[in-house]
């Protein structure tokens, strides 16, 4: 016969026991945190992402705020990539922007997808680098995002930076800490990647095409942009918690981390102008 541990293991953790293994970890109420998370990698939790998000959210109670990269599952970034042409008629059936109804990229999580429809919940106005925010400090992380300002100086990246926010990494890869394509923004080196694309947002309720530069998330430098090679953010990442910064532990089946994003950034910087800086920089 089973044991009382193994049918707990078949139902799955539980909100009580996730928000004691963030507890553990270091998440404290008040906190702001920019949240990144595998579900596959947590194992079996009841009531799935919406009792991780829920989870969470009273981890941090309702002085903290949580935040949570979502883009946008219609964003025509390839289509309209560095003067890439839609069709017309492609281009006129191309949905608008609208942060209160637009999806999340899935490649992201359902989590983010939970986040996002929260009645709390706020988005922000850039389509492809949106960012989803629930709780106290929301309206202030989010707003304004405005093109040109993806990831850098002035996007919601830089707030959460300021605001003392800490990165978590529930069961996710360290490719995936976003905040460091604001140290990518911010390093003074020369030959960073720019890219261009078009997006369809809301403007006084009818739908207007806008072209934006930014820099290019996908790879900061030539050597960055190699398939199937590690991008600066993963390197970077890698780096840092190799070198024992941050918070380790485990919930569920996930291997977990807890980043100080001030920290991890500035060390980003560093590490970026050290190695490709301007020489006698």
């Amino acid at each position: 016969m089973p044991g009382a541990s193994d049918h707990h293991h078949l139902q799955g953790l539980n909100a009580r026991e996730l928000v004691g293994g963030l507890h553990d970890l270091g998440v404290r109420p008040g906190d702001t945190l920019m949240v990144h998370t595998s579900l596959k990698a947590l194992g079996p939790v009841t009531g799935g992402a919406e009792t991780v998000a829920r989870a969470i959210l009273d981890a941090v109670g309702p002085g903290g705020t949580v935040m949570a990269y979502c883009a946008w599952d219609r964003s025509p970034y390839e289509e309209t990539l560095n003067g890439a042409i839609l069709d017309p008629a492609e281009r006129e059936a191309w949905p608008a922007f609208d942060p209160a109804t637009a999806g999340t990229y899935r490649g992201f999580g359902l989590l983010n997808e939970y986040l996002r429809k929260l009645p709390s919940a706020r988005r922000s106005a850039h389509p492809d680098a949106s960012m989803v925010a629930a709780g106290a400090n929301a309206d202030h992380l989010v707003r304004p995002h405005e093109f040109g300002a993806a990831f850098g100086p002035g996007s919601p990246l830089d707030r959460f930076r300021a605001a003392g926010g800490r990165v978590l990494l529930l069961g996710a890869p360290l490719d995936a800490v976003t905040v460091l394509h604001l140290a990518e923004a911010l390093a003074d080196i020369p030959r960073k990647r720019r890219v261009s694309y078009e997006m369809p947002i809301l403007e006084d309720g009818r739908k207007v095409w806008r072209r934006t530069e930014e820099f290019d998330s996908n790879g900061i430098l030539d050597g960055f942009a190699v398939e199937g090679e590690m991008d600066a953010v993963e390197t970077i990442a890698r780096l840092y918690v190799s070198e024992g910064h941050g918070i380790k532990g485990r919930i569920g089946g996930a291997q977990c981390h807890l980043l100080q994003a001030a920290d991890i950034v500035d060390y980003g910087v560093r590490w970026l102008e050290r190695l490709f800086g301007p020489p006698g920089g």
